[in-house]
């Protein structure tokens, strides 16, 4: 590209790279943006992109980048507001993808501190490279200093993987074609996704548990017709007003009000106590207010008793917890440190090759993920 900054060089690769054959075939946000005006996409769309945004956001800057393009990829509107992919998407996404897979290659040795644009600069120098993952731990998403990189044809490929060797900062890379990493690490796959699967269904067994033991105790606590909804109560109001006043009428058990409300719930001792005591007690005034009652039923009803559930569940959480940690200050004897001796074996520890992917250009990997590759 003549008579390009550098600047312009990097916009105009990071635009072609989310309009590119790999990223719109695979990104749905983009592709929905595609689909709302004949392909068109405004740049004030296109500026909310984390990398693109890093070099600028000057809408005139990235259209006097992207007219100096020689790709022929992308169009401009007449207003200058709008850009779009002038090449329609590869028609047989199947075949397309097997190719990209065929033109891959794994590369391990880089250091971690690597940028996904020294990457770039690092490969290019060996063919038109389309895509670089950076793979990543999941934990801290630091570089691993391994990659999965595609280049344009088979052929840059093959020079590549044909060369004797390849360093980096003298380290001498490790290089495998993308099919044979993935058949060499298909086992340990494999048992992730098992061991993924197992814990999820672990997960979902106890939740549906605790839901099934909370309804459980809701059948069992809750009292059916025992909640009055109170309202128009005066301002200076308070629960001990509220339950001498209600206890004239029947045995009061709490009242759920806080000062400076002007509505809240009476909840009595005994199944249908509030219906009798607002059938029998006709007018109820507080000081001068007339209250407003009513007799929580059917769905509001339940769902109030679930709330109380909830609050019921939560305190008594904080109690055991806060007894653990008055435990834990003076300590049982024979604790020791505590853990397993050796903890638990994960992901990290069978090997580094495993881990999260950053997409081709620095971009949330999101739905653009490789799945194999990063499970």
């Amino acid at each position: 590209m003549t008579g390009t900054s550098e600047l312009e060089e990097k916009i105009i690769k990071q635009i072609e790279y989310y309009f590119g054959d790999i990223n719109l075939s695979k990104d749905k946000f983009l592709q929905e943006e595609t689909q709302k005006e004949s392909g068109w996409v405004p740049l004030e769309t296109m500026i909310k992109f984390n990398r693109l945004k890093q070099l600028s956001t000057d809408h005139q800057v990235i259209l006097d980048a992207l007219k100096k393009s020689t790709s022929e990829l992308l169009e401009i509107d007449e207003e200058n507001k709008k850009i779009r992919r002038a090449k329609p998407l590869p028609e047989n996404l199947s075949e397309f993808e097997t190719n990209l897979k065929q033109n891959t290659v794994y590369v391990k040795g880089f250091a971690p501190e690597m940028t996904l644009d020294e990457l770039y600069g690092f490969f290019e120098q060996h063919g038109k490279v389309l895509q670089i993952f950076m793979r990543r731990l999941p934990a801290t998403k630091q570089f691993k200093g391994s990659v999965f990189v595609t280049f344009e044809t088979n052929e840059q490929m093959k020079a590549f993987m044909d060369l004797e060797e390849v360093k980096h900062d003298d380290n001498v890379l490790q290089r495998e074609l993308q099919e044979d990493y993935l058949k060499r690490k298909g086992p340990q796959f494999e048992k992730f996704k098992e061991a993924k699967a197992k814990k999820e269904a672990q997960k979902e067994e106890k939740l549906k548990q605790k839901q099934e033991a909370e309804e459980a105790y809701l059948k069992e606590q809750q009292v059916l017709g025992a909640i009055l909804h109170v309202k128009n109560l005066p301002s200076d109001a308070t629960r001990e007003s509220l339950k001498e006043l209600f206890d004239n009428h029947a045995k009061v058990k709490y009242v759920d009000f806080n000062k400076g409300q002007i509505e809240g719930f009476v909840r009595f001792n005994e199944e249908n106590q509030a219906k009798q005591v607002l059938e029998k007690a006709g007018e109820i005034k507080l000081k001068d207010s007339v209250l407003e009652l009513r007799v929580l039923e059917g769905e509001e009803e339940q769902n109030y008793w679930r709330e109380i559930i909830r609050r019921l569940s939560e305190s008594r959480s904080k109690s055991k917890s806060g007894n653990r940690s008055r435990r834990g200050r003076g300590g049982p004897r024979g604790g020791g440190g505590g853990g397993r001796k050796g903890g638990n074996r994960n992901k990290r520890d069978l090997d580094d090759d495993e881990g999260d992917q950053e997409n081709g250009n620095g971009e949330e990997a999101s739905n653009k993920k490789q799945k194999t590759e990063d499970e």
